[in-house]
């Protein structure tokens, strides 16, 4: 039954194409950035996590690195400038943390939580839509 149907659906291989080609761009596009934003996450996490001011001031020294990797990506034109905004704005805010101490470690764990807003702020800004996505990919097939 599903291949009799199947079959009388001529538009479903161009669909399904554009669906798979989309798949593929996203990935092919997304990949360098995907893994170095699941560091800066798992870094992120840590720092806010430890009661240790030394695996703080690791984990913050290894997000950064991780951050300048992001800088390097090569964003969309359309994305360019508003990603690169939202990643200037996380690093000066966490390269302005001083060195955690016993002290002050909780204190800098919650000026740390506002990264993950920007992170939130420019997620928004800056992801595109399932549309849009389609668009590019059927914009680059045909070489326009």
């Amino acid at each position: 039954m599903f291949f009799k149907r199947l079959g009388k659906i001529s538009l479903s291989p161009v669909f399904m194409g554009l669906f798979l080609s989309l798949l593929l761009s996203t990935s092919a596009t997304a990949g360098p950035l995907k893994p170095t934003m699941k560091e800066m996450r798992l870094y992120y996490k840590q720092a806010i996590d430890t009661r240790d001011p030394a695996v703080f001031n690791e984990k913050i020294s290894q997000f950064l690195t991780e951050l300048n990797t992001a800088r390097e990506f090569n964003f969309s034109p359309e994305r360019k400038a508003l990603s690169l905004e939202g990643l200037n704005k996380v690093q000066t805010l966490v390269s302005s943390l001083p060195t955690a101490t016993e002290t002050n470690l909780s204190q800098l764990q919650t000026q740390l939580r506002e990264a993950d807003q920007l992170r939130i702020e420019y997620h928004k800004k800056v992801k595109p839509g399932v549309f849009e996505l389609l668009l590019d990919t059927l914009k680059e097939s045909l070489g326009l």
